[in-house]
């Protein structure tokens, strides 16, 4: 089974990760994702607009606030944003928050340079979350089709060389 070239560049070496609606309950994929991102070392951000840190990461409340610190050179807590080459982000969210998120992050001026990868977690989204992605020219940087990281991702991070 060859590596799809979308999640081979979903990864790079000073890749910045954030994970749309992570969460601190362990049973849940917005957890579990989180805690996959940390374990293999990748500079991850949770994004939840209730909560403050989450696997001991700093929480951020929305996507915008992180590509405008990447866009602007400046880190936000730990997080080097300042050094990152772009952001790949893992949607665990409702398919109506997804279509919500993709438009807040299409307010930012630069975000077609800035997003290097949208990964679709099963159950993360449907025909318009697709149809909105391609609207505003991000489809061809969107992995779906039931692939999740959990499954995946190891080989996508060994096929980017990390």
């Amino acid at each position: 089974m060859s590596m799809k070239p979308k999640i081979k560049s979903f990864f790079g070496a000073s890749r910045q990760y954030v994970v749309a609606g992570a969460s601190n309950n362990p049973s849940k994929f917005g957890f579990k994702i989180l805690l996959w991102y940390v374990s293999h070392g990748l500079s991850v951000i949770p994004i939840n607009p209730k909560e403050s840190e989450i696997l001991g990461q700093p929480v951020v409340k929305s996507i915008p606030e992180v590509l405008k610190s990447l866009s602007a050179g400046k880190d936000i807590d730990q997080y080097k944003l300042s050094s990152a080459d772009g952001l790949s982000v893992s949607f665990l969210t409702p398919p109506h928050i997804t279509v919500q998120t993709l438009k807040d992050i299409a307010e930012v001026p630069e975000y077609k340079s800035l997003i290097k990868g949208l990964w679709f977690q099963p159950g993360s989204y449907d025909q318009e979350a697709l149809d909105t992605a391609e609207a505003l020219g991000l489809l061809e940087k969107v992995v779906h089709q039931e692939e999740c990281i959990l499954i995946r991702g190891e080989e996508g991070m060994y096929s980017a060389n990390l």
